[in-house]
């Protein structure tokens, strides 16, 4: 008796450290071939995420692998269960922080962004990608 009262009681303990997360969704934004200026206007990315989780997940930070990218304060938010979010990430094309990346006049642009929550897994990656041309 013991013995099942211990086994319960670890099962129902396991079952509550799951029920936090985890976030599913898209994590990979390839905007393909596109034509972009040095300083021009931004490319935007938005990340539509899920928590799967029976438990209010929050997203406390959001940190870009990139200068060049900036995140919007809206990231910060708390997802109920079940319920679906936008995480949105902006690219600034910026010469001095990207430059040296160029051949050809092409940016093969490759980036990542963190995302911290209070769920069971408390990290994930993001990753925004495009083949950028630049333009004069």
């Amino acid at each position: 008796m013991k013995n099942l009262l211990l086994c319960l009681s670890l099962f129902l303990v396991s079952l509550n450290s799951f029920a936090q997360g985890p976030l599913t969704g898209q994590f990979v934004i390839n905007k393909g071939d596109i034509e972009a200026k040095w300083g021009g206007e931004p490319i935007l990315y938005e990340f539509t995420v899920k928590n799967s989780g029976t438990k209010p997940l929050q997203i406390l930070k959001v940190i870009g692998s990139c200068t060049c990218q900036d995140s919007d304060a809206r990231n910060i938010q708390t997802i109920a269960p079940g319920k679906t979010g936008i995480i949105r990430v902006k690219v600034l094309l910026r010469k001095e922080i990207l430059g040296d990346e160029v051949v050809n006049g092409i940016l093969d642009y490759d980036k990542s962004v963190i995302i911290e929550t209070n769920g069971k897994k408390p990290k994930y990656q993001l990753y925004t990608r495009a083949r950028i041309k630049i333009k004069s």
